[in-house]
C-alpha cells in the first residue's frame, strides 16, 4: 500500500520515500484480484491496461467460481462471472475486474512509482523507530543486509507496513477483535491439472469434502496453482509432504507436483483504535484486518492509500487544513468495519459448512444429496462473489469535509448498486465516447462540472473562492441532459478520489463551499496554508526525506 500511496503524492510533486524491507517477490501471493473499483483507480493512474497486460491470467479468462465434491468429483453448483472480469459497457463502472496476483500488481505499481521525479523507493531497509517533533517526524532507518542506519526527517509517516506494523506498535495503538480459524495456503506447480479435470476454466474450484475442504485455482494458465485449506487444526505446522496429500485429496487423486511455497495464516477480524496519532497514520493491514472471502483487503488498501494520498498532498502543497486528514478515519473506518462483517460472514460459510458423510455417494440418494447442496451454497455464497455495492456504494455521507444537501440516501446494499451524487458517494460513471468515461476529465486536484449553460455566474463564485483558498478546481463543461438527470443538480464539485464533495444548482455561499470541502474551518474563510514540505511512511510503506540533500549511507 505504501507504494500506491506514493503514487498519489508523487504524481502531485510531493516528495515521498517508500521504505521497503524486502528485496524480493513473495512466491505465495496473499492477494488475487483487483475488483473493479481499485482497477477503476488504476484507470486513474494510467495503469490499468498496463497491469492487464502484466496479468498471467488474460482478462478473457473466465471468472466462474465451482463448487465441486472434489476437482474430478461431481460440481455442485457454478457463478458465473463471479467477479465482473467480463467487459460489459451498461455496467456502472468503466474497468472490469481483472485476476491479478499482488506480487504483479506490486510491480506495476512500483514501476510507476519509480518514473515519478517526487518519488523515492528504498529497498532492504526497514524501519527502525521514530519519533515526532513539532514540525515533523524524524525517522531511524536500517538496510537489512549491511546493517548501517541512518536518519531522515519528514512532515508525515504512514504505517503500510502490515498486520504487525512497527509504525501501529510504536504509536501503542491498539487492535480491537478477535481471531477466527488457523488456514494453510500453498501454491503448487503442476502442470498435469488442467488435463485431469473435466469442470472446464474458473479461477476458483472451491472443494465440499470431508477430507480436504479448500478453495484451489490457477495462478497462470499454465502449471501454477494456489491452495487453501480451511480452517485446519491447531497442531502445529503443515509439512510440504502434509499440504500435498491434503491437495491430493481435494483433487481426488495423486499425480507429479512441486511445492512451491507453503504456510499458515490466521484469519482475524480486528480494527485499529486509531489511524491517526499526531502525524502519523495507519492504512491497510496495519489498520484493518478480515478474512480473504469477498477480495476485500488489497482492494480495501488501496482504496485507503487514494483517500490519504490526497489529502496529504492538498495539505502539504498549502490549499488543505488539517481537518481534511482528520477525514481520513472518519470516512475510512466505518467503510472498514462494514467489510469486516461481511468478510467474516462470508468466512462463516466456508466449504467446511456443505459437507456431508454421503455427498459423495453414487446413485440416486448421493444425486439428491448434491442437488440440495447446490442449492444451499447458492443461496449463501452468492452475496459473496456479487458484492457490487460493497466495491462501489460505500459512502461518506457523515464526513466533515462533505456539504450534505438533504436528498434522501439510497438503498445500502451488498449486491446492488444504485448510482447516485448525493454528496459522499462515488461520481456516477458516464461514457463520454467510444474511449473515455467522465472520470477521465477529472483532475488530480478538485474538479467542478458544469452541467447546465445557466449556471455561469454560480461557477465562476466557485472559481473564484478556490482561487483565494489557492484550492485546485479545475471546470469541466459537460451539458448533457442524461448527465444532468444522472447527478440531479447543475453544478458538482469532486474530489481527487472521484466522491462528491458538493452538488447544488447555486453558490450563493462559495467560500463556505470551498473551505468545507478542503477541510478549513467554516464559516471561516481564512485559508490554513501549510508550507510544502514532504511526507513519509514506512512499510511496503512511504516515508520522505525532506529535500534531495537528506544524508544517505
Amino acid at each position: 500500500m505504501g507504494t500506491a500511496l506514493s503514487i498519489e503524492l508523487g504524481r502531485q510533486g510531493v516528495r515521498c520515500l517508500v521504505v521497503e524491507r524486502r528485496t524480493t517477490r513473495s512466491p505465495q501471493p496473499r492477494a488475487k484480484l483487483s475488483n473493479i473499483r481499485t482497477m477503476g483507480l488504476l484507470r486513474r493512474w494510467g495503469l490499468a491496461d498496463r497491469v492487464r497486460a502484466a496479468a498471467p491470467l488474460p482478462a478473457d479468462f473466465p471468472s466462474d467460481i465451482a463448487f465441486v465434491t472434489r476437482l474430478t468429483g461431481w460440481e455442485l453448483t457454478r457463478f458465473p462471472n463471479a467477479l465482473s472480469t467480463a467487459v460489459d459497457r451498461s455496467r456502472p463502472y468503466p474497468e472490469p475486474a481483472q485476476q491479478v496476483p499482488q506480487d504483479i500488481l506490486e510491480d506495476v505499481l512500483r514501476e510507476r512509482a519509480r518514473g515519478l521525479p517526487a518519488v523515492s523507493v528504498a529497498t532492504g531497509v526497514e524501519l527502525e523507530g521514530f519519533e515526532e517533533h513539532q514540525t515533523g517526524i524524524r525517522a531511524s532507518l536500517r538496510d537489512v543486509h549491511g546493517g548501517a542506519s541512518r536518519e531522515i526527517h519528514a512532515s508525515y509517516i504512514a504505517g503500510c507496513d502490515g498486520a504487525r506494523s512497527t509504525v501501529r506498535e510504536q504509536l501503542g495503538v491498539g487492535m480491537s477483535g478477535q481471531s477466527l480459524a488457523r488456514n494453510v495456503s500453498a501454491v503448487f506447480r503442476a502442470p498435469d491439472l488442467w488435463s485431469r479435470h473435466d469442470k472446464g476454466k474458473a479461477v476458483h474450484y472451491w472443494t465440499v469434502t470431508r477430507d480436504a475442504p479448500s478453495i484451489l485455482g490457477p495462478l497462470n494458465p499454465h502449471d501454477l496453482w494456489w491452495f487453501h485449506l480451511n480452517q485446519v487444526p491447531e497442531s502445529g505446522p503443515m509439512s510440504d509432504d502434509d499440504v500435498r496429500r491434503s491437495f491430493f485429496a481435494a483433487v481426488g487423486e495423486s499425480f507429479a507436483c512441486e511445492v512451491v511455497a507453503n504456510g499458515p495464516w490466521l484469519a482475524e477480524r480486528r480494527l485499529a483504535d486509531h489511524y491517526r496519532v499526531g502525524r502519523a497514520f495507519l492504512l491497510g493491514d496495519a489498520a484493518h484486518l478480515h478474512p480473504p472471502m469477498g477480495g476485500y483487503g488489497m482492494n480495501m488498501g488501496i482504496g485507503d492509500a487514494v483517500d490519504l494520498g490526497w489529502k496529504l498532498a492538498a495539505v502539504v502543497r498549502g490549499w488543505g487544513a488539517d481537518r481534511l486528514l482528520e477525514s481520513y478515519e472518519h470516512e475510512r473506518r466505518p467503510i472498514h468495519q462494514r467489510v469486516i462483517d461481511e468478510a467474516s460472514a462470508n468466512f462463516a460459510k466456508n466449504s467446511n459448512r456443505f459437507t456431508a458423510p454421503e455427498l459423495e455417494d453414487a446413485g440416486p440418494a448421493g444425486d439428491r444429496l448434491r442437488e440440495r447442496a447446490g442449492e444451499t451454497i447458492h443461496e449463501e455464497k452468492a452475496r459473496e462473489f456479487a458484492s457490487i455495492g460493497v466495491q462501489l456504494g460505500y459512502r461518506y455521507e457523515s464526513s466533515p469535509v462533505v456539504v450534505a444537501d438533504g436528498s434522501a440516501p439510497t438503498a445500502d446494499e451488498v449486491g446492488t448498486y444504485e448510482p447516485t451524487a448525493r454528496p459522499g458517494h462515488l461520481a456516477p460513471h458516464v461514457w463520454i465516447d467510444d474511449e473515455r468515461c467522465l472520470y477521465d476529465l477529472l483532475a488530480p486536484g478538485m474538479t467542478l462540472l458544469c452541467l447546465s449553460d445557466d449556471q455561469e455566474p454560480a461557477a465562476r463564485a466557485l472559481v473564484s473562492a478556490a482561487e483565494r483558498a489557492n484550492m485546485p478546481l479545475t471546470k469541466v463543461d459537460l451539458a448533457r441532459a442524461d448527465v444532468r438527470e444522472l447527478y440531479d443538480a447543475d453544478l458538482v464539485i469532486v474530489r481527487p478520489d472521484q466522491h462528491v464533495a458538493w452538488r447544488g444548482s447555486s453558490a450563493d455561499d462559495a467560500e463556505g463551499i470551498v473551505d468545507r470541502v478542503r477541510g478549513a474551518r467554516a464559516p471561516t474563510t481564512r485559508r490554513e496554508a501549510r508550507s510544502e514540505t514532504p511526507v513519509a511512511s514506512s512499510g511496503e510503506r512511504l516515508t520522505d526525506p525532506p529535500t534531495p540533500r537528506v544524508a544517505r549511507t
